[in-house]
């Protein structure tokens, strides 16, 4: 219930002035925060958080939803590989294969868009490259065929071994 004056709130929280006029407006807009307003419309009197704020910053999931946190620097690597497989996903659909080697090879492409799809700190190194193996193995080594293949490989060797 405690309100607190724009001063109260800068000392903890680093932000600028205009950093916090711009924050909190946002945050009231969204009906995080009240905000009590005099005379200065330019920022605010007191503040103090409502009920669906506290809901929401007790709710480490919905709040992550609502804002996500910064990539991490093994997501932020692994963003050109999810790229370049989305990339190899539409290459193997114009493939020149048919019947079973077709469904394999789409397969195989679905497994591995679908372990790439997970965190970059989870994803089983082995298994992809097992998996670009037996795509490179469906389309017979024909780097034309899926031209995204060989960056693909090439952008997950020179990955980090942390991530």
């Amino acid at each position: 219930m405690e309100m607190l004056t724009p001063d109260e709130v800068l000392e903890g929280c680093g932000l600028t002035r205009d950093e916090l006029r711009r924050n909190a407006y946002y945050l009231h807009e969204r009906g995080l925060i009240e905000l009590m307003r005099g005379y200065n419309p330019t920022l605010f009197d007191a503040t103090r958080i409502t009920v669906d704020g506290i809901d929401l910053l007790e709710n480490r999931l919905e709040f992550d939803v609502r804002f996500p946190p910064e990539p991490s620097e093994s997501e932020q690597e692994g963003a050109k590989i999810v790229l370049l497989v989305e990339k190899l996903v539409e290459e193997a659909d114009f493939v020149a294969l048919d019947g079973e080697a077709r469904k394999c090879l789409l397969r195989d492409v679905q497994y591995l868009r679908d372990e790439v799809s997970r965190p970059a700190t989870r994803w089983r190194r082995n298994v992809v490259k097992s998996i670009l193996e037996w795509i490179e193995h469906a389309v017979n080594g024909q780097s034309d065929a899926l031209p995204s293949l060989q960056p693909l490989r090439a952008e997950l060797d020179s990955l980090s071994p942390s991530s």
